[in-house]
């Protein structure tokens, strides 16, 4: 599936789910809840021990768009690229990820924070730029402001749980990313996967982002 196919279903889907744990069953578990749940794009960090057979496994389950999250070298995007991630995301912007990424025409989330931060990464070209850390620096407020001056960015908080998925699409983000504040709400799979529905009708329901805002102006 090429780059901008799966930009713009995360665009209207407006949400992923980040799995970041040190047990790969539980990753092959809670990946196949919130599928069931409806969440259609996940990451699976690579920094999770066997990362690349998960992407395998995962893409040979249908589990929907799998990509590779904490990718910072071109040699971590290759092999993510071998099992079969379908895009790439960094906690910072790598410019050798960026340089595979396009030459591969694969989707490339890169890291950012500050406001230089996040305008160089949206200059090389993350379409949407990843908002890290968020829970600690990078409220729905500070997104706001973000879009003050710059409404043209597409902008994705991560690492949030369900009570913030609609403070940030409010706040004019593209979409968010679902991380650990959210897995640990849920005690098992059944339960979790009652959450992603949940999620899921939470993002159908929230404002559109400032950038869908401006394309229908």
């Amino acid at each position: 599936m090429k780059a901008e196919r799966i930009r713009e279903i995360l665009k209207s889907v407006r949400l992923l789910v980040i799995h970041r744990e040190r047990d790969a069953g539980n990753v092959l578990l809670k990946a196949r809840a919130c599928r069931e749940g409806g969440i259609l794009i996940q990451e699976i960090t690579w920094t999770t021990p066997g990362a690349g057979e998960l992407i395998r496994e995962l893409r040979s389950l249908k589990s929907g768009i799998i990509g590779a999250g904490s990718i910072l070298t071109a040699t971590q995007a290759k092999e993510a690229a071998a099992a079969g991630a379908q895009f790439l995301v960094s906690p910072v912007f790598t410019q050798d990820v960026a340089t595979f990424a396009r030459r591969h025409k694969m989707l490339y989330l890169a890291g950012a924070c500050s406001p230089q931060e996040v305008y160089d990464a949206w200059k090389a070209g993350s379409r949407p730029v990843k908002l890290f850390p968020c829970a600690e620096l990078c409220s729905p407020a500070y997104l706001k402001r973000l879009l003050g001056p710059m409404p043209f960015l597409e902008l994705l908080p991560t690492g949030v749980g369900l009570d913030h998925i609609r403070p940030y699409l409010d706040a004019g983000a593209t979409a968010v990313g679902l991380g650990n504040p959210f897995m640990d709400a849920a005690k098992d799979g059944p339960a979790l996967a009652l959450l992603a529905a949940r999620a899921c009708d939470l993002a159908k329901s929230s404002l559109p982002s400032r950038a869908s805002q401006e394309q229908v102006g």
